[in-house]
């Protein structure tokens, strides 16, 4: 906006631009609606001009009137091909409607006119992330760092797609280089803690977001990676209490409702769990792995039907969620239904064949099912195997089309 609204500055008044004159000098002054109502009064005269036009629809913009705001920049563009920070402009109200295809273009015509646009490099490499077109957004997010070196944002992106191209060490060394050039940047090191955390530094994880933290108290993505690290280091109480603390200031959040959970869950408070998972699924009805847990804290309450039921519920959304299977199949073993724990214990096992707790469940219910030859041969499995994943909290709130990435943590029993 500001790259718009010195071009607008920089443009000769004629003398029909007297009303976009007074209209610009009552928006600079902070009289927004006082400014659109003039230039609302001026774009329907007989000789609207590409300013007048070029003010509305960014005043639109602001105010997230994105229809409106496209339509008023597209007829400056009309009048004036050429006005700086128009075009820009308008790519950012294309992105921010979803209309990616579109505000692509229009940032690679941005670019066209001015390489060493760096706020449209950015933009067009966020997009390019989107479509994972990871190396042309390093290209993008490259050429942004040459133009300004200083620019954080830039050096951050990088860093992020380097990770996402499994480049995890590289993206590691980029931020820790930017960490000595703004070593009190409150986004570099939320950047370089989360990135950490990922890859298991949970030391240097915690020592980042904590500072992190201190600089951008209110920032909820560093809270929730240092929850995330509390939690890793087996800090319960801790992150329980960070936790609490994001949900205070936003208790509509389904993920974070969703991690307090979580953390109740692995320390088999299942009574504060309860409601955390109820609260999720409420927020976000789409979800998986609040369903799996409700239906855990239920068999785990004695009511094995409605355990049954929301277990069915998570696999019908998800069906190669193999954990799901495990715990649907000892349900129906604890109602008697032996053929059928045996036929969700086999999924369980060819979709995750290293569980140990999978081989041996089925091992036990071959054996009830008098295929001694069968059992032994899973429980011989069994005890081949190491007890890894079985009974980890995901942190992720899995929809069916939707996964997010977070840490995990096995619970105690």
């Amino acid at each position: 906006m500001a790259v718009l609204l010195l071009g607008l500055c920089s443009v000769p008044a004629e003398p029909q631009d007297a009303v976009f004159r007074e209209a610009f000098a009552l928006y600079r002054a902070g009289s927004i609606a006082e400014a659109r109502s003039i230039l609302l009064k001026a774009v329907t005269s007989s000789s609207p001009s590409a300013l007048d036009y070029t003010l509305l629809g960014s005043i639109d913009y602001q105010a997230g009137r994105l229809n409106d705001a496209e339509h008023y920049l597209r007829r400056a563009l009309a009048l004036m091909p050429a006005l700086p920070g128009t075009r820009l402009t308008l790519a950012n109200v294309l992105a921010a409607q979803g209309k990616n295809s579109e505000a692509r273009a229009a940032f690679g015509k941005v670019l066209a006119a001015d390489p060493r646009n760096v706020e449209a490099l950015m933009a067009l490499g966020r997009l390019q992330m989107e479509r994972r077109r990871f190396s042309e957004a390093a290209t993008l997010f490259e050429r942004a760092l040459k133009i300004a070196p200083a620019d954080t944002d830039a050096a951050i992106e990088l860093a992020r797609v380097k990770n996402l191209q499994g480049q995890s060490e590289a993206a590691l060394a980029l931020l820790l280089n930017l960490k000595k050039i703004a070593p009190d940047d409150g986004n570099v090191l939320y950047a370089l803690g989360a990135l950490c955390l990922q890859m298991d530094l949970l030391k240097d994880a915690t020592a980042n977001l904590e500072r992190a933290v201190q600089l951008q108290p209110e920032n909820a993505k560093a809270l929730y990676a240092l929850a995330s690290a509390r939690v890793a280091n087996r800090d319960f109480p801790q992150a329980i209490t960070i936790y609490k603390k994001l949900l205070a200031g936003g208790p509509g959040n389904a993920q974070v409702n969703y991690a307090l959970g979580a953390t109740y869950f692995i320390t088999s408070d299942y009574s504060d769990a309860k409601p955390c998972f109820e609260r999720s699924v409420q927020l976000q009805p789409a979800q998986v792995e609040s369903f799996y847990y409700l239906g855990l804290i239920a068999g785990d309450e004695g009511d094995t039907a409605k355990s049954i039921a929301l277990l069915k519920k998570v696999i019908e959304r998800q069906p190669d969620h193999a954990r799901a299977h495990i715990a649907l199949g000892l349900a129906y073993r604890s109602s008697g239904r032996l053929a059928e724990a045996r036929d969700e214990l086999e999924t369980a096992v060819r979709l995750n064949s290293k569980s140990q707790k999978a081989h041996y469940q089925l091992g036990l219910i071959l054996a009830a099912l008098k295929q001694q030859r069968a059992a032994k041969t899973q429980l011989e499995i069994a005890s081949r195997l190491r007890t890894e994943s079985d009974d980890k909290v995901s942190w992720e709130l899995a929809t069916p089309d939707q996964a997010a990435k977070h840490a995990t943590a096995t619970p105690r029993k």
